[in-house]
């Protein structure tokens, strides 16, 4: 069976395991993107707990690591956190964030980033180096 060649549509996240394996740790980069509210309540990675986190279309409750649910319910939303001088490298890493690490296309990515279109994004995500552990969801 052939893999399909990754596309505009094709659905993108954040791999955990990429960061271990690179020696980077994905909640001390998650922690530094807080805002200065969440960053009050959570000031250290200890102080950060698991919380609930309904599901804003199903109402799903899950458990969930605090700096996940402040990324994506609040910090992700506010007006700085993605600007126009953000890198776009850094966009997409944000804008995954942001939604939690449900995994979005290059199309809703620019959507979000409003930089560059969805094949320029898809070119950056399908590099030879992967940043930020971004990389295609195995929908097998």
């Amino acid at each position: 069976m052939a893999i399909a060649r990754p596309d505009t549509k094709t659905r993108f996240h954040i791999d955990r395991a990429w960061f271990a394996e690179n020696g980077r740790e994905l909640r001390e980069e998650m922690h530094a993107l807080l805002c200065v509210e969440c960053r009050g309540r959570y000031p250290t990675l200890e102080d950060t707990p698991t919380v609930d986190r309904l599901h804003p279309k199903t109402a799903e409750v899950t458990r969930v690591d605090a700096l996940w649910e402040c990324l994506a319910d609040h910090c992700g939303r506010l007006a700085g956190y993605i600007t126009p001088a953000t890198p776009l490298t850094i966009g997409i890493f944000r804008a995954l964030l942001a939604s939690g690490n449900n995994p979005l296309t290059p199309e809703q990515l620019h959507r979000r980033i409003g930089k560059n279109n969805p094949a320029g994004i898809l070119r950056v995500l399908l590099s030879d180096q992967v940043e930020n552990g971004i990389v295609p969801v195995d929908e097998a």
